[in-house]
């Protein structure tokens, strides 16, 4: 989140996933969020949630904006 790494809290339900920003946090509605890329793979945030990585991608719906970058 804005750069930063912040912890996943509880597990997912439907298409959503929430996460701790911090007592201090400063981030807005529609910052940009990377839920998996360079540098933190969708493995990770699979072992993490306890939900299997090819899941976590499947269920992605149109409601998020995706960049593929090739």
């Amino acid at each position: 989140m804005n750069g930063r790494e912040v912890p996943i809290v509880g597990r997912v339900a439907m298409d959503m996933i929430c996460v701790d920003l911090g007592p201090e946090a400063e981030d807005k509605t529609g910052d940009t969020v990377i839920m998996w890329g360079q540098g933190l793979p969708v493995e990770r945030i699979a072992e993490i949630t306890k939900v299997s990585a090819y899941e976590l991608i499947t269920r992605l719906t149109s409601r998020v904006a995706m960049k593929y970058i090739d």
